[in-house]
C-alpha cells in the first residue's frame, strides 16, 4: 500500500529542538527562533473559527454603515497620540 498522501500545503519543516523542560533557560536568540517556529505553523495552518450566519449578517451591517457614513475616523497617529 502506497504511503498516505494529505491534500494542501506541507506543514513547515521544524527544526530539531532538543527536549527542554523551561524553555525560559534557552538563550534569547533560540527563544526566539522557537517562537517564529510557532507562530510559522499557527500562520501555515490559516484557518479560524466558522462564522455564522448572523456573524457574517452582522459584519455586513456594519461594513454598510461604515461604507455609508463617510467618515474614516481618527488617523492613527492622532489616536496614539503623536
Amino acid at each position: 500500500m502506497p504511503p498516505l498522501r494529505l491534500k494542501g500545503p506541507s506543514p513547515p519543516v521544524l527544526p530539531a529542538w532538543p527536549v527542554v523542560n523551561d524553555p525560559l533557560t534557552l538563550p534569547l536568540a533560540q527563544r526566539l527562533e522557537l517562537v517564529q517556529t510557532l507562530w510559522d505553523s499557527i500562520a501555515a495552518e490559516q484557518s479560524g473559527p466558522e462564522l455564522t450566519d448572523a456573524d457574517r449578517q452582522l459584519i455586513d451591517q456594519r461594513l454598510e454603515s461604515f461604507l455609508a457614513d463617510g467618515d474614516p475616523g481618527l488617523d492613527a497617529d492622532a489616536v496614539l497620540g503623536a
